[in-house]
């Protein structure tokens, strides 16, 4: 029998979350019409153990696929190869899913034809178990349930990797996500762009998105330690965009990069400003700048972010300023 979703699990060493996030899909109303891979990407704890588990508990929804450590981009791209569901889902094993809500995303699913079918989710801090929404609404006026062309939402939102669901059949067609490699979730999110005709917007925060662990790719000190790995990210969606260009993409698919690839590119500036003060810092964040304007003038234009406008409005002597704001808000978050 076909399943109506695959959910992909990477799991590398979390072995003190992992029951928490198999449990979450435990649900008997779904489990016929669910399948749940857990990518074990050469843990070195007891993580594959405590998956297999689920595995013999439950043979006709839980599988473990064992390999050797490629990274996170490397279980996207096995658990596409092996996924035999009508939708494609990543949930990462220090995460979970919100039971209710699930079962809304899937009854949706079931009659479902969108390419995207998009939902909220929460931050939730590790040391305290705060709650934020990602948004209160994915744009303006939304009208839940309604199954929109994207051309016509293109320029009013912003899906992200954990409120994505999404045809498993389309992303077939999307180019590898690199390995050995973080921050590839932006690749994920943006390969299939070109592919995307039809979305639908549910009203439920389905994921639960950890946040606060020390090793996580968005902690500042990973942001610093791992900027090459965003550079090599960054400038490989610069080529698709490139790419989509030279095959004179529709407008839609354009703007729609534009405005994310320059969200990215602000980012940027986050990790020079989250380095030790140095007068070679606005000289590097210059030189990036002027590179994006030359070579990717609408990219440059659509960022947005007020920390880029005012360095680039000062010709980036705000810097220093900049610093110490930036270490205040950071301060601020834990």
């Amino acid at each position: 029998m076909k399943k109506i979703l695959t959910v992909v699990i990477p799991a590398y060493n979390i072995e003190k979350y992992i029951e928490n996030c198999l449990d979450s899909f435990v649900i008997p109303e779904v489990l016929e019409d669910l399948e749940v891979l857990i990518v074990n990407d050469g843990s070195k704890d007891r993580s594959a153990d405590l998956a297999a588990a689920y595995e013999k508990r439950y043979p006709n929804s839980f599988r473990v696929i064992n390999k050797e450590n490629g990274g996170h981009g490397s279980t996207i791209n096995r658990g596409l190869l092996e996924a035999s569901g009508k939708y494609f889902k990543v949930v990462d094993g220090d995460d979970w899913v919100e039971r209710e809500a699930f079962l809304r995303l899937m009854d949706c699913l079931k009659g479902c034809t969108s390419d995207v079918v998009f939902s909220n989710y929460y931050w939730v801090r590790e040391k305290d178990g705060r709650k934020k929404p990602e948004f209160a609404e994915p744009f303006a006026g939304v009208i839940y349930g309604k199954e929109y062309q994207f051309s016509e939402i293109s320029d009013r939102i912003f899906m992200k990797m954990h409120g994505m669901t999404m045809r498993t059949e389309m992303l077939r067609g999307i180019p590898p996500i690199d390995e050995h490699c973080f921050y590839v979730d932006m690749e994920y999110v943006l390969f299939p762009v070109p592919l995307i005709r039809t979305v639908t917007c549910i009203d439920a925060v389905v994921y639960m998105y950890r946040v606060g662990l020390p090793g996580q790719s968005m902690n500042m000190k990973s942001m610093r330690k791992n900027a090459e790995n965003y550079d090599r990210v960054l400038q490989r969606l610069l080529g698709f965009y490139d790419e989509q260009r030279q095959k004179r993409a529709p407008a839609c698919v354009m703007v729609y990069l534009e405005n994310i690839i320059a969200r990215m590119a602000a980012s940027r500036f986050k990790i020079f400003l989250s380095f030790p003060c140095s007068r070679k810092i606005p000289l590097q964040m210059r030189e990036f700048d002027r590179g994006l304007l030359e070579k990717y003038p609408k990219i440059y234009q659509a960022v947005r972010n007020r920390a880029v406008l005012f360095l680039r409005k000062t010709d980036y002597r705000a810097y220093y300023a900049a610093r110490l704001t930036f270490k205040i808000k950071e301060g601020l978050k834990k």
